[in-house]
């Protein structure tokens, strides 16, 4: 008996192949759902800015999900790794859901990684006795 995948990356490469025929769907359908995951994410991201700069949403929205076309698949595949999993589709919905969500608020999360990193070096070294 075949079995079924539901999970979205498998879900839109069937639709794709509906409607681009079976040669782009393998292409097509993982970026439909990376955009599709993104956008949903940039939506919750937007509420969360000034009511003036929704006017210049339609541009957020196309920022951010270029962003997510370009690095969700590398971080899926790093991930995967990091994690032992041989096949890392089912993380590209989730890792550009969360490049959306975090919408413009990278620096932020930047300078936060930076922080603990700098955190865990400092106690490896032996120095900082209190942890973040």
């Amino acid at each position: 008996m075949n079995q079924l995948n539901l999970d979205p990356v498998s879900v839109s490469i069937a639709v794709a192949g509906l409607l681009f025929g079976p040669a782009l769907a393998g292409v097509i359908g993982p970026y439909a759902v990376i955009i599709i995951s993104c956008t949903v994410g940039a939506g919750w991201a937007l509420g969360r800015r000034d009511p003036a700069a929704r006017l210049s949403a339609a541009w957020y929205f196309l920022r951010l999900n270029a962003t997510a076309v370009i690095v969700t698949v590398s971080l899926a595949q790093l991930a995967g790794r990091w994690i032992g999993s041989d096949d890392h589709s089912w993380l590209l919905a989730p890792i550009a859901l969360i490049v959306g969500g975090v919408g413009d608020d990278w620096p932020g999360v930047g300078r936060w990684l930076l922080q603990r990193a700098g955190s865990i070096l400092e106690r490896r070294a032996g120095g900082g006795g209190g942890s973040t």
